[in-house]
């Protein structure tokens, strides 16, 4: 039975210490023997570290994903541990994907690596999302969070294939944890409306091979109109892919007549699969996700077809999101941005209900509009084609972004823009 106690190290990490002291003085050197921290065990031997050695994992595998459901009972929260492996200079894109009808609920999406508590997530509808909790808000009213509550732990166990009540909230390092966790009101701010899919980064620049991935659940059943889940998927690590941009700039303009030079980003994949980046993807300077690329305009490769432009562009706002990208003028061709929704219908309900709210059949099809703003208004006109020859027909449809709202009458959208949310 490994005996637990506080120690101290002369280096940042347990990996390059060369010795463990007992006193934050660093005058007591510890008693020789092996010891373990974040999965890596060292002997100490007259005072020396020895070379590391991995603890072996019982988490599950990387690249697997669990459904958590919203339980009948009331206040929990699930824990998945992850074997992600040694790699480093890597990313960790888990994914948190809502699920059931109507879906929106709130729910706390965190993530602990190395002893490093991560939350802040990336929606495919909303973009970046700082609040811990997220979910449509309208749900839940103040009486229902005042006060505090205790939230009972689960923890998934790969041997039974089922998240199971424990108080050992980790499994790798046996450290004792309370099986209640307490969430006060005020540490719930939740962000608004239905977030879909949410994405959570972890870069990977050290060897540690263990990662949880948190839902938390602090808000009784009996406050939503239903029941849902939530999906949790761990993809294995891997580096993010290259990009290359131009220098930033003010400006799609600007960024368009400039020269290109061959600089490298990275980006994360949102709403994009693969190519050049779509609306809310996350663009990086390094590989692991640890740097956000700078605010402002980049020229990309052109991925249109149909559009003789060499280049394309890219507006990236905070926390390194693509917030819109579009067609470089050359020629005739205007300069147009990009925006994705569903087929026309013909009135707001079918619109919003063509997509539905859990995920299923998100917009797919690609258009483009003539605005000044990443998202059109009214005003401005909704093209099929790069070129901006064809509007779009008369009707409504449902926008990837915010779940926007919008009608058209000869391609030109009427104001006011609404959204699928009542």
């Amino acid at each position: 039975m490994a005996n637990f106690g506080t120690y101290y190290i002369d280096a940042a990490t347990f990996s390059d210490a060369t010795t463990i002291f007992t006193d934050a003085t660093f005058t007591t050197v510890a008693p020789d023997g092996i010891y373990q921290f974040n999965g890596i065990h060292r002997t100490l031997t007259s005072g020396v570290l020895g070379s590391i050695t991995f603890c072996p994992t019982c988490c599950a595998g990387c690249s697997s994903t669990y459904l958590y459901p919203i339980p009948a009972a009331k206040n929990q929260y699930h824990t998945v541990c992850s074997d992600v492996g040694q790699a480093t200079n890597t990313a960790i894109v888990i994914k948190f994907k809502f699920t059931g009808t109507p879906v929106g609920y709130p729910l706390g999406l965190a993530a602990t690596f190395q002893n490093i508590n991560y939350d802040g997530v990336t929606s495919n509808r909303f973009g970046w999302l700082p609040e811990k909790y997220v979910g449509n808000n309208t749900l839940v009213s103040a009486p229902v969070l005042a006060g505090s509550y205790e939230l009972d732990g689960y923890a998934w166990q790969p041997l039974t294939s089922d998240f199971v009540q424990t108080g050992v909230i980790d499994p790798i390092t046996g450290l004792p944890a309370p099986i209640a966790e307490v969430v006060a009101e005020a540490d719930i701010n939740v962000s608004p409306n239905n977030p879909d899919e949410c994405y959570l980064l972890i870069p990977k620049i050290s060897p540690a091979q263990n990662v949880n991935a948190n839902v938390y659940h602090p808000i009784p059943l009996g406050s939503y109109p239903s029941a849902g889940g939530c999906d949790i998927t761990i993809p294995c690590p891997s580096a993010l892919q290259g990009l290359s941009v131009s220098v930033v700039g003010v400006s799609a303009a600007a960024v368009c007549s400039a020269e290109f030079p061959a600089a490298t980003k990275y980006i994360m994949r949102v709403n994009s699969t693969s190519g050049a980046p779509a609306l809310f993807d996350r663009i990086f300077t390094t590989s692991s996700g640890s740097v956000y690329a700078p605010t402002g305009y980049y020229a990309i490769v052109n991925p249109y077809s149909g559009s003789s432009a060499a280049t394309a562009w890219m507006r990236i706002g905070t926390y390194g999101v693509v917030q819109a990208v579009g067609s470089c003028a050359n020629g005739l061709d205007p300069s147009l941005t990009e925006l994705t929704g569903s087929e026309t219908r013909p009135d707001s309900t079918e619109a919003c209900a063509y997509q539905n709210q859990s995920g299923t059949n998100l917009p797919d099809q690609q258009y483009w509009h003539d605005g000044a703003g990443d998202a059109p208004t009214g005003g401005d006109v909704i093209y099929s084609d790069v070129l901006g020859t064809t509007t779009v027909p008369d009707g409504f449809y449902q926008l990837l972004r915010d779940y926007m709202l919008i009608e058209t009458v000869t391609g030109v959208v009427q104001a006011p823009t609404l959204t699928c949310f009542s």
